[in-house]
């Protein structure tokens, strides 16, 4: 056992609460780097995005929740952490389920404290951001910049009792076993991910390949589901024109696919939770910005990553890009973002100039 892993009777007992989705998860794991919580915390995820936690030396217990099982089964969970006895819960989600199981904290602390057993946990809840937030979204680049919202990360790492300076740190990835080993590239390659479950914010897949085309010292390494029919197409474009790749589009886990981030001279893609995992993993980004934009407090954090996206008004039209403004030429700033724009981006952020160890500086 991680000697972080053990718990203090002395020290309170914390449960952190965030289900969901992939990129909110990655972002909340700032918390972890707060030296309020060196001494762990146990955590609350839903099951399709646990292998992203799993073996954090800073988590005690990952609790997994199939969101597919209904209330009956998230009541049955709840009492099952209500008997944990936590001492804090750190609320990082402030979703339905979370106001369900401070409601159910409440109604069974009522009980014991009827009986003078103990009280319900301090509940800690961090800031969605609303007025910085919706104040963006409705009135664009008026905005005062000064009133945009502070980085999620912070907020999480500050909701913790953090200093808000921490961010997502899951290198303990790169070292856990994987499944299958992957055959990667010997030479610098670029991970490259043109899917999301939002078909908002992805740059048709015949743009990446014509920015593939012009970065021939980086091997594409494309990323995605089985299910994403950018990432299914590039890889088809990629094949007809002979081009050198590999593709790990429905082949690969969580895990394996932070491996293969971490190793990688860069990413290029969407706005997506892969984009947040390649930083939490050590790797520098480029990402695509469509209906959503750099101030909604989800940007890239690392020092040498970048961001394109057109310049138009009526960006953003939401925080997660499944809205647009326009009432013609829906999600028209992808349509016009230049391939040469993200070429030029990339060129200057990857230029072929290898030190002496064959990787890029």
């Amino acid at each position: 056992m991680h000697p972080e892993s053990v718990q203090s009777s002395e020290l309170p007992k914390r449960l952190v609460i965030r289900l969901s989705s992939l990129g909110d998860v990655i972002l909340s794991s700032a918390v972890l780097e707060s030296s309020h919580l060196v001494s762990g915390v146990d955590w609350l995820v839903a099951r399709e995005y646990a292998d992203v936690l799993r073996g954090h030396p800073r988590i005690r217990r990952l609790w997994e929740f199939d969101r597919r099982s209904g209330l009956a089964a998230f009541v049955r969970l709840g009492r099952k952490l209500w008997n944990e006895r936590y001492d804090e819960v750190i609320d990082l989600h402030g979703t339905l389920r979370a106001k369900v199981l401070r409601s159910l904290f409440w109604f069974w602390g009522m009980l014991d404290v009827a009986q003078s057993l103990r009280k319900p946990p301090r509940w800690i809840r961090s800031s969605k951001q609303p007025l910085p937030l919706f104040g963006f979204i409705l009135f664009k680049k008026l905005w005062p910049r000064r009133l945009l919202s502070r980085p999620q990360t912070e907020v999480f790492a500050q909701t913790g009792g953090g200093t808000g300076a921490e961010r997502p740190n899951l290198e303990h990835l790169l070292d856990s076993p994987s499944g299958d080993e992957i055959c990667l590239p010997s030479k610098p390659y670029l991970c490259v991910m043109p899917s999301s479950s939002k078909p908002g914010k992805t740059w048709p897949a015949a743009q990446y390949f014509s920015v593939l085309k012009g970065i021939p010292h980086l091997f594409p390494v494309i990323l995605g589901q089985s299910s994403d029919p950018e990432s299914r197409e590039l890889v088809e474009l990629l094949r007809r024109a002979e081009v050198p790749h590999l593709s790990g589009v429905g082949a690969w886990n969580l895990t394996q696919v932070a491996r293969v981030l971490g190793r990688a001279a860069g990413y290029l893609g969407s706005d997506t939770g892969l984009a947040h995992l390649a930083e939490a993993v050590g790797t520098e980004i480029i990402v695509i910005y469509g209906p959503t934009a750099p101030g909604l407090g989800f940007e890239p954090w690392r020092p040498g990553s970048r961001m394109v996206g057109a310049p138009l008004w009526c960006r953003p039209c939401g925080k997660i890009g499944e809205f647009c403004f326009r009432p013609i030429s829906k999600f028209h700033c992808l349509k016009i973002l230049q391939t040469q724009a993200v070429l030029d981006v990339v060129r200057c952020r990857y230029p072929n100039d290898r030190n002496d160890s064959g990787t890029l500086r």
